[in-house]
């Protein structure tokens, strides 16, 4: 992507698919580091010393994230001496890309190989499928009707009302005798509980135009007001901000010892972050109207305003981040099973990539708004679009974690799986040793980092029974 990005700004007279082309493999690139690489990193972290507590895992983690932090403020810190000229700064990136791949590999041997246990989504489409393939049944009215049904329920938690057909996908199909079309009830409730972060998911959409707009036009504003000021210092800004905030709410969080309490927390940093996202877009639109004042008055109109007039929009940006990103990914690790915990980065940046997406949309709708320059638009107005529509935002997150505050959101119900009360040496779950059963796979215990529910270490009688049937075909 960075190769063709040069070759574009080399010949500016070339198709400009070219351009649009490097884009889109820089953006999966990038996508695809911010999945894998922070895991990876984890991964070698955990390996060195294999935790037996959760302050142990937690110290670990903690490790982990000081080197990627550190990382990115030197990468932001080195990006404010790149030359501004697009050919020489793909040029230098894309070397300096060559040769931290090759470094890369250099270390291959040295590093702590896991072999794959699979990917828990695979239980995900499984349970969708098999739900959509038996949606014409009756529900359950027996708990014999319901595959490996423990607990003896007939209505599976969640006790969601759009989620209940998902209750269809374990029944047992009697007159064909195939145990291999059901699903466990274990599998059911595991994702009745990922998809209940859909509610919270969708608050995210507005943060994602926020911070859309934030990572164009703040930066375009800044170039229009002084040509010669070094922009990447509002990235660094930006991330170093981001990461301070992401920081302190991690250690406040590590201090407090109820799960509940832990719970609330990171419903209210995610709230307070998206209260911060209005006050930034208030601050971008007043600016926004003051140089298009200046623009009305005044030949040159950058010299009678500061650039660093842009400073606290930039450091609120920051601050909706580091609040409401790492927010998310917390809340997700308190709502979800222990195997789906891993899988909180990855969601929560499709959430925020699908928001990206939208600001595109919004771009169109309101294309009346923007001219060939900042001059000749109105942002002003699409920032004071941003403001109501973040302000109403805010108000039905405020709905939406009410919502999960009910009983059948909070933590009680995750019990985690056999697997978690004989050791980290069983890595799947009771449904991998029934003949014929799809397979379920869950997430290496030493590779979890999350706030445990307090049901961690509360198994009842029907997941007893579990254990001692594991127990027995283990020992087989």
């Amino acid at each position: 992507g960075l190769v063709l990005i040069w070759n574009a700004a080399r010949h500016r007279s070339r198709d400009i698919r070219t351009f649009y082309l490097a884009l889109v493999l820089i953006t999966l690139a990038k996508a695809a580091k911010g999945v894998s690489l922070k895991a990876f990193l984890d991964d070698q972290f955990l390996a060195k010393d294999i935790a037996t507590t959760e302050e142990d895992k937690e110290r670990q983690h903690s490790r982990s994230n000081a080197w990627w932090r550190s990382a990115s403020i030197l990468g932001a810190i080195a990006a404010a001496f790149f030359p501004s000229s697009l050919t020489l700064l793909s040029v230098i990136s894309a070397i300096s890309m060559m040769v931290a791949y090759s470094w890369f590999w250099l270390g291959a041997k040295f590093y702590e190989c896991n072999p794959p246990t699979g990917s828990v989504i695979s239980d995900v489409l499984f349970v969708i499928k098999t739900a959509i393939l038996k949606r014409n049944l009756l529900y359950a009215t027996t708990p014999e009707q319901l595959f490996q049904n423990y607990k003896g329920v007939t209505h599976i938690e969640r006790s969601i009302s759009w989620l209940r057909w998902l209750d269809k996908a374990p029944i047992v199909i009697e007159e064909e005798n195939r145990p291999d079309k059901n699903c466990t009830v274990a599998q059911v409730k595991e994702v009745k509980f990922l998809l209940g972060m859909v509610p919270m998911w969708t608050t995210f959409l507005t943060y994602s135009l926020v911070y859309a707009t934030g990572s164009t036009f703040f930066f375009q504003q800044a170039r229009n007001l002084n040509k010669n000021f070094p922009i990447t210092f509002f990235n660094i800004l930006v991330t170093v901000t981001s990461i301070a905030i992401e920081y302190l709410c991690d250690i406040l969080i590590r201090k407090i010892g109820s799960e509940t309490d832990k719970q609330l927390i990171m419903q209210v940093r995610i709230g307070i972050g998206m209260a911060f996202s209005v006050i930034c877009c208030i601050f971008a639109w007043k600016n926004a109207v003051h140089w298009l004042y200046l623009v009305k008055i005044y030949s040159e109109p950058s010299i009678h305003m500061d650039i660093f007039s842009l400073t606290p929009q930039f450091i609120f940006l920051g601050v909706v981040e580091g609040l409401s990103v790492g927010g998310l990914q917390n809340f997700f690790c308190s709502q979800v099973y222990k195997s789906l915990r891993n899988y909180k980065t990855p969601f929560g940046e499709c959430v925020i990539g699908i928001g990206k997406f939208l600001s595109i949309l919004f771009i169109l709708i309101f294309s009346r708004w923007f001219g060939h320059d900042i001059d000749s638009s109105r942002l002003d107005k699409y920032y004071a679009m941003l403001t109501l529509l973040s302000f109403v935002n805010l108000l039905i997150y405020w709905l939406v974690a009410y919502w999960y505050g009910d009983d059948q959101f909070s933590p009680e119900p995750l019990i985690e799986g056999a697997q978690d009360s004989i050791g980290s040496v069983v890595s799947q779950s009771f449904s991998d040793q029934t003949p014929n059963n799809p397979p379920h796979f869950s997430v290496s215990e030493r590779r979890t980092q999350s706030f445990p529910g307090p049901a961690r270490n509360r198994l009842d009688g029907a997941h007893e029974q579990e254990n001692k049937q594991l127990r027995h075909i283990k020992t087989i």
